[in-house]
């Protein structure tokens, strides 16, 4: 790596949290470095970023630690794993309140329930490539696979249409083409959030797509 660090190329499914377990850092050391200002102004989440954004790995600082011999000892890394945060509302922005969900992470199974708010939060590692949620018993409420770590920002086509998917009104593919489908996904999205009701991706839209996405 050097002494001063290198400059990496984002690949599709990489995020901050998954160069810093690679490059054994935290992903706030990353992402909170000089060198990474530009790139905090432009994308603005740390696990959200775009096939060919550069970004700045720091060196490794060395710490040294005093032990007693012949003794065993337990080094722990802070910060892993990561925390997947998802809320689960219905198309009119009700949560799914309580109800039971399946998480199924790299092929591994875990259970439980969403909070009164609908959110759903779980430890994940920083490697994590592909999700799968159920919500209600066998997934009645709501059934989403994810890739995890591809969300691209709002500003591609490609986070536009992933984000209308997620939610429930965009049902094509996330190719980064527009076509009707598209269209009556975005004016869906825009009649049930207060938006004026056409197809236009502007400014307003992002934001609010943004916004109740929460990234």
């Amino acid at each position: 790596m050097g002494t001063g660090g290198i400059y990496h190329t984002i690949q599709q499914g990489e995020t901050t949290s998954s160069l810093a377990q690679k490059y054994g850092l935290f992903w706030e050391t990353i992402w909170d470095h000089p060198e990474n200002e530009q790139l905090r102004n432009l994308r603005k989440n740390h696990n959200v970023l775009f096939p060919g954004d550069k970004i700045f790995i720091p060196a490794v600082r060395i710490r040294e630690e005093s032990v007693i011999t012949d003794k065993k000892h337990r080094f722990q890394r802070k910060g892993i794993p990561e925390k997947l945060n998802m809320q689960f509302l219905d198309l009119y922005g009700d949560p799914f309140a309580n109800a039971p969900y399946t998480l199924i992470v790299d092929g591994k199974v875990s259970n439980g329930a969403l909070d009164d708010q609908g959110w759903l939060r779980a430890p994940i590692s920083p490697n994590a490539q592909q999700a799968r949620i159920e919500i209600g018993e066998s997934g009645e409420l709501w059934a989403l696979d994810l890739d995890v770590g591809h969300l691209d920002p709002v500003t591609e086509l490609t986070g536009i249409q992933a984000r209308l998917r997620n939610m429930g009104h965009y049902n094509g593919p996330v190719d980064g083409k527009d076509g009707e489908g598209l269209s009556r996904a975005i004016r869906s999205f825009r009649s049930i959030h207060g938006l004026e009701i056409n197809s236009d991706i502007n400014e307003a839209f992002r934001n609010k797509l943004s916004e109740v996405y929460k990234t």
